[in-house]
């Protein structure tokens, strides 16, 4: 009897991964332009969402499913359904999470006094603030922008580092 369906991990997932490759590259286009350019909420939207895809290609399944007839769709599935950083970094096995603090505290020097887990705290709400900006009690200022950045380029950084240690290993 086959099965509908089954999972299998590979981190990172390719498919979120290529995903956030494509926002991670809009936000270095959006961080290319001038200050006065009028382009801060999509900056730090498209930040956030790079950041979130990164940590979910760290964690997701790949879902083969069975679409009849020798054919099969093969689809990622992140393992949390979440907006919220720090519940996307809990969801990574521990030992990755170390792997990324550690590295987050030696490339990035002028943080080096963040763990990355407080480094994500920090970007929490970014998503909310940059996205909603006319609603009440929005604060833009609460999200430290060059962190943002960081953030978002160290975990491009970190996630094709993993695959470069995985090319050497195969």
């Amino acid at each position: 009897m086959t099965r509908p369906w089954h999972r299998r991990q590979e981190i990172p997932d390719s498919q979120v991964r290529d995903t956030a490759d494509q926002f991670e590259s809009a936000r270095e286009l959006l961080w290319a332009q001038p200050p006065e350019s009028g382009l801060l909420y999509p900056l730090m939207n498209t930040a956030t969402v790079a950041i979130e895809l990164y940590l979910k290609c760290l964690s997701a399944e790949k879902v083969y499913a069975d679409a009849g007839r020798a054919k099969a769709t093969v689809s990622a599935r992140p393992s949390i359904s979440s907006h919220a950083l720090g519940k996307l970094l809990d969801n990574i096995d521990n030992g990755l999470q170390q792997e990324l603090d550690d590295t987050f505290r030696d490339q990035l020097s002028s943080f080096a006094c963040l763990s990355f887990r407080d480094a994500l705290s920090r970007c929490e709400g970014a998503f909310q603030e940059s996205h909603y900006p006319f609603e009440p009690n929005c604060d833009i200022l609460k999200c430290p922008l060059g962190l943002l950045m960081a953030c978002s380029h160290f975990l491009q950084q970190f996630v094709a580092k993993l695959l470069t240690k995985e090319n050497i290993q195969c």
